[in-house]
């Protein structure tokens, strides 16, 4: 296939030029690493594969297009880190016959974690899977490319904290669709703003599965864990011999809320255990009902059975605690102006225009997969000291007027008048 002209990292035509005019990458001196795969690589004879977008502990993402779909798509490729090495630009090769082992067996759980994300291809938050397969010694996953930005980026951009209002409407949709996939027995053990994406149309989705696992059997206790400091309760530290469930991902989900809140992570697991406390949202001076900020403490409980079992349990908390707080206001007398809600769609907001109106906004699942439907609304918690602007503007509307009627239409209409009319007045001499 001749790919001359086309960008290997937005997959648009360069027109000849370089650097490329549309993301400005340098074609000459692509930098890439032994562990990845050589750009230009065709998989399953279906897809272009362009640069590396990221790697984690177990795989490699890589953008790349869907030469039958016509579409730029995300390829992941399992690849655990120190198990294995790469042979020709291509093939994943394990060290040794230890690691030809464990890389079997994450190749199959890898693939079966696939296979249930793939019934999840309706969740409006969860990445779409699009396709998966085997090939050179390893297993790919290929999804929906996602256009928006993370979490992350986000909370950078906004200073490094969001409010109670933001952080509900994105995180509350997130823990429903975790709480669906726990329900299958999948954990997604690395739970962050960094694997949190806010879409362009106003979606929150959960994506990177790279270090999921199964709850039930040994897969869970024998695989490696992503640490990540401050997310990761301690059961997920080598050699704390804690079973690892539902209640690891309820952790790392209020680490996030405490993070979009305080615009700082709580302190990490092995500190706390050594003795130091958590300090409380409402003690930061955070602007957040006193329910949710212990809604959130008992998520970061040390112990797992201190915790939530369930991620919809913690959600329901989050929820009530709003809820108990906008029954005391009173916004007959108080000038709070509440988020207006767009087209029944779940925003993603740095602050909405305001109208005082209800102070209620919904969210509604529309997911239609193989696991029950839900219907969630929660509501939103007033923030009378400041009023921002979108940060996805919608289209502006365009009202399309009906063509004028040509003269053989205009004619017959008139016509067509007379006749009733005339038709009318006989029937009333009768």
């Amino acid at each position: 296939m001749n790919i001359t002209g086309i960008c290997l990292s937005c997959f648009q035509n360069t027109g000849g030029l370089n650097p490329c005019p549309h993301c400005g990458a340098d074609a000459a001196h692509i930098q890439v690493s032994p562990q990845h795969l050589t750009p230009g690589t065709i998989l399953n004879q279906n897809y272009l594969i362009g640069k590396a977008l990221g790697q984690g502990g177990f795989g490699i993402t890589y953008i790349g297009w869907d030469l039958n779909a016509w579409r730029i798509v995300a390829v992941k490729e399992y690849y655990p880190a120190g198990l294995v090495t790469r042979e020709r630009g291509l093939f994943v090769a394990p060290i040794d016959d230890d690691a030809k082992t464990k890389l079997k067996k994450g190749v199959n759980l890898f693939f079966k974690e696939a296979l249930i994300l793939g019934n999840f291809s309706l969740h409006p938050n969860i990445v779409n899977v699009l396709h998966f397969f085997r090939q050179n010694n390893t297993a790919y996953i290929v999804m929906e490319y996602i256009n928006g930005k993370s979490m992350k980026d986000y909370l950078q951009a906004r200073g490094g904290s969001i409010s109670f209002t933001e952080a509900m409407q994105i995180l509350c949709p997130i823990m429903l669709a975790l709480d669906d996939l726990h329900h299958t027995g999948l954990l997604h053990r690395d739970i962050s703003p960094d694997n949190i994406y806010l879409t362009i149309d106003g979606h929150a989705k959960l994506l990177d599965f790279g270090a999921a696992r199964f709850s039930i059997g040994e897969e869970t206790q024998n695989a490696a864990s992503v640490i990540k400091p401050g997310y990761a309760p301690l059961e997920q530290y080598p050699g704390s011999g804690t079973e690892q469930g539902s209640w690891t991902d309820v952790y790392a989900m209020g680490a996030t809320f405490y993070r979009a809140l305080a615009g700082k992570l709580p302190a990490a697991a092995p500190d706390r255990a050594m003795g130091r406390e958590l300090t409380g949202l409402r003690e930061l001076g955070v602007n957040i009902p006193e329910g949710a900020d212990k809604a959130i403490q008992h998520a970061l409980s040390m112990k797992p059975e201190d915790r939530y079992v369930s991620m919809r349990s913690f959600e329901e908390d989050i929820e009530h605690a709003a809820a108990d707080l906008k029954k005391s206001f009173d916004f007959s007398s108080s000038q709070v102006q509440v988020p207006q809600q767009i087209s029944g769609q779940n925003r993603m907001l740095q602050g909405m225009p305001v109208l005082p109106q209800s102070p209620q906004l919904h969210y509604q699942g529309t997911y239609q997969g193989q696991m029950q439907p839900y219907q969630k609304s929660f509501p939103v918690y007033p923030q009378p000291q400041f009023v921002l602007s979108p940060v996805y503007q919608e289209p502006p509307v365009q009202v399309v007027q009906p063509p004028e009627p040509g003269f053989f239409e205009w004619t017959f209409r008139h016509f067509k008048k007379k006749l009733k009319k005339a038709f009318r007045k006989v029937k009333s001499r009768k």
